[in-house]
């Protein structure tokens, strides 16, 4: 289910929002119950204080000016407190002096009051188009076992004669048999490459290239052969999500 909240002090707005979310089409009727959610709140703090119980919103509305905690401030609690850098954050305000500001809160969108609704629709396209391709699992077969991996979560796939080491963001890593080939094609997505014989990263976890070596931000190495240094420098550099 895609999770979307709207954090507005005006009830209007937030009853608008919620118009152009359900009337944008994207959303269709015969689609089955589950497929989003979404949940309104009249403040930052109000927001925030959901966020202390574990809530995890994929796509948040957000509202600049507001009375308590404004909108930059909560994103920044989104990001920094609250660890969420995958939430896809869209700005909605009548003012774009705040543009600046907004870079430290790696927004996805601005959508400027008073709202168009072709705009809305379009840019949330993009919004759902993007959350989906994060929500695309990688399954593993380790035994009888199988196990539903994310693929925005997968850091590096690593080769080892027949065992494949699946390194995965906060969680243990998985050591199973395999074909390297094989597991190859399954993360046919753009944020995947491989950069050596036997590995496979993630470039949205890569900290820094160096060349013949990259480093991850779980503090792994990983080798870059010379044949593919030119293609793993020019997918860190345009793939990586912004």
């Amino acid at each position: 289910m895609i999770s979307i909240a709207i954090c507005d002090d005006d009830s209007a707005i937030i009853c608008l929002i919620e118009r152009n979310i359900r009337d944008s089409g994207i959303f269709l009727e015969n689609q089955p119950a589950n497929v989003f959610g979404i949940e309104a709140f009249s403040s930052g703090a109000q927001m925030c204080a959901a966020l202390d119980t574990g809530k995890y919103f994929d796509l948040i509305y957000m509202d600049i000016e507001m009375d308590d905690v404004d909108g930059i401030a909560t994103g920044q609690l989104i990001r920094e407190k609250y660890g969420h850098d995958s939430t896809l954050l869209i700005y909605v305000s009548s003012h774009t002096k705040y543009h600046g500001r907004l870079f430290d809160v790696q927004p996805f969108q601005f959508i400027q009051k008073p709202i168009d609704p072709n705009e809305f629709t379009r840019k949330l396209k993009q919004a759902v188009k993007k959350i989906e391709s994060g929500n695309e699992v990688f399954i593993v077969k380790k035994g009888r076992d199988y196990f539903n991996v994310k693929k925005k979560d997968i850091i590096s796939l690593e080769s080892k004669k027949h065992n494949m080491i699946l390194t995965i963001s906060g969680a243990d890593n998985i050591e199973y048999r395999g074909v390297f080939s094989d597991e190859a094609d399954k993360l046919n997505n753009t944020f995947f490459i491989q950069t050596h014989a036997a590995f496979i990263v993630n470039i949205n976890h890569v900290r820094s290239f160096h060349g013949t070596y990259m480093i991850m931000d779980n503090d792994s190495i990983i080798p870059v052969s010379r044949q593919r240094a030119k293609d793993v420098k020019y997918a860190f550099m345009n793939f990586r999500e912004k």
